[in-house]
């Protein structure tokens, strides 16, 4: 475990202004290890996407830069916490998904030279006297290289370095890299407590977008404040009723209509898994209404859909197409066309 440098050492008991919609037992084991002074240098938050790991890990990382001793943290008005929202901490590193620079596309991965850069950064003095922390998003995107170039980060902690893994998935993480880390696994949050925190944000619609969020808070908040990012959510779910209502020479008219598709490959694989989910809650919904759950139901603007198709589909034919949507993440995992992928299932709809 690491200690607070004393030039930064925070006050007992400090307050925090951290603002996150669930994941209670998280938020206090972490402020918990800033006020013992107890914190670990490596941090792995698991859990599937827009669950709330991104916001927590900035707060954390941004309690443990800001330089306020008599504030709740983080204070936002201190040098480092002004340099942290724009961007520009010269002791906070950043590692994502990248632009090749040979090919001027989006990479599918995460890889070597990424994180040897990031240990080189971290191998510098920090120039305020206090942390350097790292974020790492999307670790399940690591290649090999990657992944084995990061465990000797791990094995090796520089003095006063937190580094917070973000991984949606662990199965594609070495179990090494596991066994060094500090594992915070998140889960979905109860709808009541999403729209509860809505409905404080002034949001529209605030039990309906509960509903379609399925736990996750990050969504939840894109759906209320992102028009754009609504209404193409509100396409995706559409779009299912118009592909599974239609004969397969329509459906496959349709193809190149269901994804704004981009020349760059890695944007059309994030775009057709955007789809597939949307598509998912619509099954779901399917499922529930067959059950005798309808109050259940997250897309609640297409309950006469829903009911007619719930009426046609049987058990088995919601299974058969469950597995091919299934079958499409694995294909879009091993690198497949993304359009091939889509057909694929759209000819077995």
């Amino acid at each position: 475990m690491l200690k607070f440098n004393k030039i930064v050492m925070k006050t007992a008991n400090q307050q925090f202004n951290w603002d996150i919609c669930g994941h209670e037992n998280i938020v206090h084991f972490l402020q918990s290890s800033i006020n013992s002074q107890n914190v670990s240098s490596a941090y792995l938050f698991a859990g599937p996407s827009h669950l709330g790991k991104e916001t927590v890990a900035r707060k954390f990382i941004a309690s443990l830069l800001c330089t306020t001793k008599e504030k709740n943290l983080p204070c936002g008005g201190c040098l480092n916490c002004r340099q942290l929202q724009s961007g520009l901490h010269p002791d906070f590193y950043t590692v994502a998904k990248e632009i090749n620079i040979k090919t001027e596309k989006l990479r599918r991965e995460i890889v070597i030279d990424q994180i040897r850069n990031l240990k080189y950064k971290l191998q510098q003095a920090t120039l305020f006297n206090g942390y350097k922390a790292a974020l790492i998003t999307e670790a399940q995107l690591m290649n090999l290289n990657a992944a084995n170039a990061l465990l000797k980060v791990l094995e090796e902690p520089t003095k006063n370095t937190v580094i917070i893994i973000l991984a949606d998935d662990l199965t594609n993480l070495p179990q090494t890299i596991l066994s060094r880390c500090q594992v915070l696994r998140f889960l979905p949050v109860a709808k009541g407590e999403i729209k509860s925190y809505l409905e404080k944000t002034k949001a529209k619609d605030a039990d309906l977008i509960a509903r379609q969020a399925h736990g996750r808070p990050g969504l939840a908040l894109t759906l209320a404040n992102d028009k754009e990012f609504a209404k193409a959510n509100k396409n995706n779910i559409e779009s299912f009723f118009k592909a599974s209502q239609t004969d397969l020479n329509s459906r496959l008219t349709l193809l190149d209509k269901l994804v704004d598709w981009d020349k760059d490959e890695a944007v059309n694989v994030s775009r057709l898994n955007t789809l597939l989910e949307a598509w998912q809650t619509v099954i779901r919904d399917i499922i529930l209404i067959k059950s005798a759950n309808e109050p259940l139901v997250a897309n609640a603007k297409h309950l006469a859909e829903l009911k007619e198709l719930s009426a046609t589909w049987n058990f088995l034919k919601i299974r058969f197409i469950l597995s091919k949507i299934s079958q499409c993440s694995d294909y879009l995992f091993s690198n497949i066309n993304s359009k091939s992928v889509l057909e694929n299932l759209i000819i077995n709809l």
